[in-house]
């Protein structure tokens, strides 16, 4: 896979998790069907490649990628927000339960 930048490559991980979920309902209803069953398995390989170019290059998506030798999941931005996005540590809480 050509290396994508983050947003890119978060979108790419989504539209395959989104695929991969659809496969794993229809497989359910039709477990024999071979054709079904081969794509499933060339998009679970797609984004297990894309998952770890993502955590190569910004970090773990989720705590299953976090480090065996420092919780890192912790180190910002998170995968879902921008670079920026991220809130100070130090602000109250707000009425959402959120800082701004």
């Amino acid at each position: 896979m050509d290396k994508m930048n983050k947003d890119a490559l978060l979108h790419r991980i989504q539209e395959l998790s989104f695929v991969k979920t659809e496969l794993e309902l229809f497989l359910d209803a039709a477990p024999d069907n071979k054709q079904a069953l081969d794509y499933f398995h060339k998009t679970l390989d797609a984004l297990i490649a894309a998952r770890e170019e993502y955590e190569a290059n910004y970090g773990p998506i989720t705590t299953a990628g976090v480090s065996r030798n420092r919780w890192n999941w912790i180190d910002g931005p998170w995968p879902w927000q921008r670079e920026g996005d991220v809130p100070d540590a130090d602000a109250p809480l707000n009425c959402r339960g959120t800082r701004e």
